[in-house]
Parts: structure tokens; C-alpha cells; sequence
């Protein structure tokens, strides 16, 4: 899910130190934001897709998270671990708050950015044919479907370390950075969280926890 300048460029990686300035630059000047939205923005929805299963939910959601980001970009400060982590856990928090309250009310993320002349989303027309690709591409994933049902049941915690270790293929140490938690205790999540699948679900598709 692209926003129109993603759709022209897009970085496929992106260094503490390039992002370091990028932020710098986004707490003076809106549109520096708008290379973080192109950066994250489908990271970010993504793996509130499989958090929730539901495109328009996740793209919704994600919206807020951006919304609340630029908002609050001042406020952000480094402690060694990336800004997609920040982003994470807002992330987190709102699906949770999504499932807590069975609605979802947000923000005009377009508004937003058109106010403060950034390029946002494509228009809703294309916004819509890429909420139903994702949804499909989702629905299609073999390692998902597999355990979505069982998953959904989980504690928000457990569905968390599932969905970025083997759904987003992070590593241990980028979820230690996500949740601000030690490798040992990630581990032990993730091991707990699969025996609770293992029970209800085929997950041949899933790998060693390690790495």
C-alpha cells in the first residue's frame, strides 16, 4: 500500500544514521515526515493486517499510528533502537485498543497531510484496489492462514512476537527492540506462543526461533 511518492521511489534500506537525520530534519519540516510515511507506512500496515485480518481495519489503523506520529515526532528521542520500533509499538497499542473496543474511529490521516503539504496516500480509488490486493495477497499466505484462527485467540503479546518473527521475519533482536524487552524473554514468548498454536493449528511453515 503506497503512497504516490513510494510509488515513484521507494528506499529498501534505510541506516540509524539516515534516519537519525530524517527525523531531525521532520521535527522542523513537515515534509521531511513524508520519506518515513513512503519507508514504513507498508511495513507498518502490513503487520496490522495480520493482527486483525482485516484490510480496511489494518489500513485504518495504520493510518492513526501515522497520524499520531507526525503529531508527536517532537517528542521522539533516540535510545538505540530504530524508529520503526516507536512505530511498533504504537502500532501495537492501537490494534489492542481496536479489539478492546470492537470500533475504530480515526483520525483524518489525509487531512492531515494535505494541510501541511505532504504527499500522502494515493487517491481513494487506488487506496481501495490496494486495501483488496492486500487483502487477498493476506488470505493467500500459507504460513497465515494456517494458524490465523488459533492466533486470534492468543493474548495480544503472544499474536505481537508471532506476527513479527514469522510473519514479518524480524529478528530477535529488532522484537527485543519492538517490545523493549531481552532476547531470553522474547524467546520464551515466542516458544509459549507456538505450543499454544501447536495445539489447534499445522505449523510446518514456521522455523527455528533462533536468529
Amino acid at each position: 500500500m503506497l503512497s504516490r511518492r513510494a510509488a515513484r521511489f521507494r528506499r529498501v534500506f534505510l541506516s540509524l544514521e539516515n534516519e537519525k537525520d530524517i527525523i531531525n530534519r521532520a521535527k522542523q519540516d513537515p515534509q521531511a515526515f513524508a520519506e518515513l510515511f513512503d519507508f514504513y507506512f507498508d511495513k507498518i500496515f502490513h503487520y496490522i493486517l495480520y493482527r486483525t485480518g482485516n484490510a480496511e481495519i489494518a489500513r485504518d489503523i495504520a493510518s492513526e499510528v501515522f497520524f499520531k506520529a507526525h503529531k508527536n515526532i517532537k517528542n521522539f528521542r533516540f535510545m538505540g533502537y530504530p524508529f520503526s520500533a516507536w512505530l511498533y509499538r504504537m502500532a501495537g497499542n492501537e490494534v489492542i485498543s481496536y479489539f478492546r473496543h470492537k470500533k475504530f474511529e480515526p483520525s483524518s490521516l489525509e487531512a492531515y497531510l494535505e494541510d501541511n503539504k505532504i504527499d500522502g496516500p494515493a487517491s481513494r480509488q487506488d487506496m481501495q484496489q490496494e486495501i483488496i490486493k492486500a487483502q487477498e495477497l493476506a488470505d493467500s499466505n500459507g504460513a497465515y492462514c494456517a494458524v490465523k484462527q488459533a492466533m486470534l485467540k492468543l493474548d495480544p503479546l503472544y499474536q505481537e512476537v508471532i506476527v513479527l518473527k514469522f510473519l514479518q521475519e524480524k529478528s530477535i533482536k529488532e522484537i527485543c527492540e519492538i517490545l523493549g524487552k531481552k532476547e531470553g524473554t522474547v524467546k520464551s514468548l515466542i516458544s509459549r506462543a507456538l505450543d499454544m498454536i501447536r495445539k489447534e493449528s499445522d505449523i510446518k511453515y514456521f522455523s527455528s526461533i533462533n536468529g
